[in-house]
């Protein structure tokens, strides 16, 4: 099986990946998404941490 290659302009692969990810299920996205960021975090060594924890002090009189 040969190799195929073919030119589009931006429009052309914008519009395609607009219907690529028309084409996926809500949990195919999300999935995805998951995966995404798991390798963000591979990649910049980070810990997942989740949210940072911001306590103020207020004065009641």
């Amino acid at each position: 099986m040969g190799k195929a290659v073919r030119k589009v302009s931006f429009e052309e692969a914008e519009l395609s990946d607009i219907e690529y990810w028309k084409s996926k299920t809500p949990e195919e996205k999300l999935d995805t998404l998951q995966y995404l960021r798991e390798l963000y975090y591979t990649l910049k060594n980070e810990s997942r941490k989740g949210f940072q924890r911001v306590y103020r002090i207020i004065k009641q009189e």
